[in-house]
């Protein structure tokens, strides 16, 4: 369980955010059975606990190994696929190569910040088609974290420049 603390934080909240939901479900299928005394959804929402479970297991063990790939830059565009659940973000790192990742519209990336990306660490097949390759890779993208502005300093840095540059 130490190993937890060692986690990135967007990976530690989707364990931990997995686990939890697999307990919600047990608890509102038990309330289900005690004031109306449905067996089924007790024992569907016992199937859905159990599974979460079973897929927070897994990913305690990928990320325990870290078998996970950090993909680490700045945010230099964003294309919009019409039609699509996806739109592709433009990632450069710090030694300036371009590299393009599929993520949902769902995610909040904005033009001009940092990002740290994480992956599952997998061997992928590719097809040529960015829409069957996002379909086959949509498990492999675990989470993001936002790492700020890039060129923004903080104030204090500002402050403590200002009042040394002025003597």
């Amino acid at each position: 369980m130490g190993k937890i603390v060692e986690v990135p934080a967007p990976l530690r909240r989707r364990l931990i955010l997995t686990v939890l939901l697999g307990f919600a479900c047990l608890l509102i299928g038990l309330a289900m059975f005690l004031f109306a005394g449905d067996r089924i959804m007790l024992l569907l929402s016992g199937a859905v606990c159990v599974l979460s479970f079973c897929r927070a297991y897994s990913f305690y063990r990928a990320i325990s190994k870290k078998e996970y790939e950090i993909v680490e830059g700045t945010c230099v565009g964003i294309v919009p696929k019409p039609l699509r659940k996806y739109r592709k973000i433009r990632i450069m790192d710090d030694d300036g190569n371009e590299s393009a990742l599929l993520l949902s519209k769902h995610s909040k990336v904005k033009i001009g910040f940092r990002y740290r990306f994480y992956f599952k660490t997998t061997q992928r097949l590719t097809l040529g088609s960015e829409y069957f390759d996002s379909a086959l890779s949509s498990d492999c993208f675990l989470g993001f974290e936002e790492l700020g502005e890039l060129g923004v300093v903080s104030t204090e840095s500002k402050e403590g420049a200002d009042v040394n540059g002025d003597e």
